[in-house]
């Protein structure tokens, strides 16, 4: 049985009985007495739709780039804004998802994300205005976003501390491996020649990739509703016998016992503070946005703010090379697989840079003497070879980034790899123009994306090892913060030099690289001194 004890104090118990006593425990113990078994695995698995509908938002427009160029009369800018602008509406919103979840709770936010993004996502593949599916784009980064960064740390609740570093480490590996997925769809879908009518309207080929992709939210609000709250949730809105009711079922469904057999028959609970009213809610919001100010404030300040601003340069090299590089890499060798061999008459290899000259290409052969020639869209010959690499890119990056993951369990291994994936991606970027043949070219191509997701991935890390843990949290916010800004600013930028000048796109990105394992030689110290910052 559980009572509460007088609320005097700002600190309270819970009252036990006396023939209760020897099963009480607090809300940690409870989690570590139900073990880790099936139901674990199926909160996992019903959790993956709603990650990787997040992933979706933020891949597809990736592989429709040449599909839709007629369409919505797309230049290289204007690509680069349609791959950018769900990374736009993550990074403008993502902070606003912690302050509602208080009192809305996890799972009933990954329901209303979901359901506006599945209809959103609909709609998306029937509009015929570029600026339209912009916009659409926009809010499914924003709706998806929310929901994609609280997973892991909704699956963790649910975990004792026996198993939690485990379980992120596999939970995350099964989560990243929705990469792969859009690439297998566009390599099965969009090299055909489809023309189908759907609610009174022709879906071609893209449309139906997008309608098909669209299901992984739907499917993500179906698995979300049947989802519980977290254990620890309930026990912070008071709802502690309902708490102890669901630890009872997972202790049930891990150990195949009867429910009354949990052995935690009261839980302990510490109150800091009363539940606020939601009247509240904004004052309450005003206090948690003033600590978190206050713990930036500790992070951008002596002696933190050299292994911070480390850790969030790094951060953005990273960022801006993979998803910048991964987005790019169907789009630009579906190009590279049309162009013209039978033009090029010099005695030497022709560069990248060349063989993206629209004049190059075999489609705009007819239009060459065209006045407008520049406003002509190419109807680009899709060749499936390219999706198919673009699967094995993602199933590589997944592959390789998670095996550096389990062996940089050291502060050497760490810098020794960090140093090593980002000297990598710099010669790649550097040599990716001068591949000789698309093979190079790709295999430079995927380097980059490969390296950058493993730096990526370090930095993360790193961030554990000289960050306090009062300042983490915030510091890991501010990183996955930096990481959206740098996917924007990546492909704004990449797309607006491919229009001027190609050669400074590839060579934009290696400097910035370089300048990145410049930086990575010098490896930060945990500071010596803590402020006292506040979670």
């Amino acid at each position: 049985m559980v009572t509460n004890a007088g609320s005097s104090g700002k600190i309270s118990t819970i009252n036990v009985k006396t023939d209760e006593t020897d099963g009480a425990g607090d809300i940690e113990a409870a989690i570590a007495a139900t073990g880790y078994g099936t139901f674990n695995v199926l909160l996992l698995l019903a959790a993956l739709p709603i990650a990787w509908a997040g992933i979706f938002d933020t891949t597809t427009n990736g592989f429709i780039l040449a599909s839709v160029e007629c369409d919505f009369q797309l230049t290289f800018f204007r690509k680069g804004v349609l791959t950018a602008i769900p990374f736009l509406g993550m990074a403008l919103t993502g902070f606003l998802w912690d302050h509602l979840t208080p009192y809305v709770g996890t799972r009933n936010l990954f329901v209303l994300g979901l359901l506006a993004d599945s209809v959103l996502n609909l709609f998306a593949t029937a509009v015929d205005s570029y600026y339209v599916f912009l916009t659409i784009k926009f809010f499914t980064g924003v709706l998806a976003g929310g929901p994609f960064s609280m997973v892991i740390a909704y699956l963790s609740e649910f975990h004792s501390a026996k198993y939690k570093a485990n379980f992120i480490r596999w939970g995350g590996l099964a989560i990243n491996a929705a990469i792969v997925i859009p690439a297998v769809l566009a390599f099965s879908i969009l090299p055909l020649p489809l023309d189908v009518n759907v609610f009174n309207r022709r879906y071609s080929a893209w449309r139906i990739y997008l309608l098909i992709c669209s299901i992984v939210p739907v499917f993500g609000l179906l698995t979300a509703s049947m989802l519980p709250q977290s254990p620890k949730y309930l026990v912070e809105v008071g709802k502690t016998e309902e708490a102890l009711r669901l630890l009872g079922r997972i202790y049930s469904v891990n150990k195949r016992k009867p429910a009354n057999t949990f052995p935690i028959r009261a839980l302990l609970v510490w109150e800091t503070a009363p539940p606020l009213p939601r009247r509240s809610i904004f004052k309450a919001n005003s206090e948690k946005l003033r600590l978190v100010c206050y713990n930036a404030k500790l992070l951008f300040s002596s002696p933190y703010l050299r292994p911070v601003a480390y850790l969030n340069f790094l951060q953005f090299g990273s960022m801006l090379g993979f998803n910048t590089m991964r987005l790019w890499v169907p789009h630009l060798f579906i190009i590279l697989n049309n162009f013209d061999w039978q033009k090029w008459n010099k005695d030497r290899a022709p560069t990248m840079s060349e063989m993206l000259d629209r004049r190059m290409s075999v489609p705009m052969n007819e239009y060459l003497d065209c006045p407008d020639f520049a406003e002509i869209c190419v109807t680009w010959t899709i060749n499936t070879v390219v999706y198919q690499n673009s699967a094995i890119i993602a199933f590589s990056t997944v592959v390789f980034s998670f095996l550096a993951g389990t062996i940089t369990n050291s502060s050497f291994r760490k810098r020794s790899i960090l140093l090593a994936a980002f000297l990598v991606s710099v010669v790649s970027s550097f040599g990716m123009n001068w591949g000789q043949s698309p093979p190079y070219m790709l295999t430079l191509a995927a380097a980059i994306i490969v390296t950058t997701r493993i730096t990526g991935n370090i930095v993360t890390t790193m961030n554990v090892d000289v960050i306090p843990i009062p300042l983490r949290s915030t510091s890991l916010n501010i990183l996955v913060a930096v990481g959206n800004v740098a996917a924007v600013l990546g492909n704004f930028l990449f797309s607006a030099f491919l229009d001027v000048e190609c050669l400074v796109s590839f060579m934009g990105m290696g400097c910035l690289l370089f300048a990145c394992f410049c930086l990575a030689l010098f490896h930060p110290k945990k500071p010596a001194k803590n402020f006292g910052g506040q979670a």
